[in-house]
């Protein structure tokens, strides 16, 4: 998830700072290879322009928190095989129901910071929010659906959280808009939630009392191991 952030900021920075014109000499020039045997005309001038007006952070943001939900729900897969295989819970399968499972386990955790624990239903709700806007994106064309609203985890504890620009009146043609600031915001909850929950799961599987404070540790990040997962590279 660090390294989904460092490309988006990278990405961003990288067309902030550059004029549409300036990317087009670096595209394929009037054919690109759409298929394995169908090579498709286009217009690389009016693909860039057609990027840049609709919004290069809205598309960004857009993409970017697709992948965030499906980095997270392929961890809380792992957990939740890792522990069935050890006979220590029951296997789920799809995001919301691994959520749901996930939130139970944080509900009672209370060996983190105090500032997190004090905001974990509403870390919980950003994670649904999340996963339902992901559904959204995928499924209803970037528009918003009534499953938006309807196909929420609402068990008395999570915080519901819901877009600002998803109230009363929309319709499946209306378009969710994100951009950097929201992507950071729902990065921020994913990773303090998986941090809450591998302690959890360490403490109470395990037996394991953990506290690892990245901010006190003053740790670096290996970005060479976040983004190509190597052990060391070449300097």
């Amino acid at each position: 998830m660090q390294g989904l952030w460092g490309l988006h900021r990278c990405l961003k920075a990288a067309t902030d700072s550059t004029v549409p014109e300036a990317l087009i000499p670096h595209l394929p020039q009037g054919t690109f290879r759409l298929t394995h045997y169908w090579v498709r005309g286009y217009d690389p001038s009016g693909m860039v322009h057609a990027m840049y007006d609709t919004g290069i952070d809205f598309l960004l943001s857009r993409s970017s928190l697709v992948s965030l939900v499906t980095i997270c729900e392929a961890a809380l897969r792992r957990f939740n095989d890792r522990l069935a295989d050890l006979r220590r819970c029951v296997k789920k399968d799809g995001n919301k129901r691994l959520l749901s499972w996930a939130f139970e386990l944080v509900r009672d955790y209370s060996s983190s910071s105090p500032e997190m624990l004090a905001r974990l239903p509403e870390t919980c709700g950003d994670l649904d929010n999340a996963r339902r806007l992901r559904n959204c994106i995928v499924h209803n064309n970037g528009a918003y659906d009534a499953m938006y609203h309807s196909d929420l985890i609402n068990d008395g504890w999570v915080k519901i959280q819901y877009e600002k620009d998803s109230g009363p009146g929309v319709t499946r043609r209306d378009k969710i808009f994100l951009q950097t600031e929201r992507f950071e915001h729902f990065s921020r909850s994913h990773i303090e939630f998986l941090h809450i929950l591998h302690n959890a799961i360490q403490l109470d599987f395990f037996g394991h009392g953990i506290g690892y404070n990245y901010a006190e540790e003053s740790k670096g990040i290996e970005w060479y191991r976040i983004l190509s997962g190597r052990k060391s590279v070449d300097m």
